[in-house]
């Protein structure tokens, strides 16, 4: 295995059998850059490819931070909708960014038999975006508008915060997914209602942000 990775044993809340996932090593993760979206750039190894954990004895899959969160009722669908036809095969070791795709996907089928959130929804597929980008793949588009219903849905439906992400972010997203698949008039909406927002003073950073692609879609919507 690289010297970056390491392999860490946890229990499965699906099948309760202990297994192993893929972790990177803190050293290991350097940050190139930022896209406006969050994309995080990193300049060798990226943990994002890691984030996605796999049962390989039953099927579950979930990000880490969601991975435990699994209870009776859930493991109960796991069971029915995934193991009963799951064949066993291994995600750990070095991931090669379709062995990434694949694990995300899981995760977001075992998502759609579980049930969940549209932030949690949004947290899969904006990643879906991301790695498609990373392959220069025009099925970015298709996961970004996915992830933007699913941010629509979160605003409209969820209460904030929801662990790290708050409102503010949320509208963020809302208008640069807008931005980046060409419903410019929609992202300038947002961007404006972020801008006014008195709880977005709190965040100059996200503020400069906002007004930053405020101008920029502002461009593109008269070119």
């Amino acid at each position: 295995m690289d010297d970056v990775l390491y392999n860490k044993k946890i229990t499965c809340p699906a099948c309760k059998k202990t297994i192993e996932v893929t972790r990177v090593k803190a050293k290991a993760c350097i940050v190139s850059s930022y896209d406006t979206d969050y994309f995080v750039n990193y300049a060798g190894v990226n943990p994002m490819f890691y984030d996605a954990w796999v049962c390989e004895l039953c099927g579950y899959t979930a990000l880490s931070d969601r991975f435990a969160n699994l209870d009776i009722n859930g493991a109960r669908k796991v069971n029915e909708a995934i193991t009963a036809f799951w064949k066993s095969r291994k995600f750990t070791g070095e991931r090669s960014i379709d062995d990434a795709l694949q694990a995300y996907k899981l995760a977001l089928y075992n998502l759609q038999k579980i049930g969940g959130a549209p932030s949690d929804f949004a947290k899969i597929n904006i990643r879906l975006a991301w790695l498609y980008r990373i392959k220069k793949d025009e099925k970015e588009i298709d996961f970004l508008k996915c992830a933007l219903n699913n941010y629509n849905d979160s605003y409209q439906q969820e209460k904030f915060p929801i662990g790290k992400f708050d409102e503010c972010t949320c509208m963020y997203m809302l208008g640069e997914l807008n931005r980046r698949i060409g419903n410019y008039n929609e992202a300038i909406t947002w961007f404006s209602k972020l801008i006014s927002s008195p709880e977005a003073k709190n965040n100059k950073m996200l503020l400069e942000n906002a007004r930053d692609q405020y101008h920029l879609t502002k461009e593109l919507a008269v070119s």
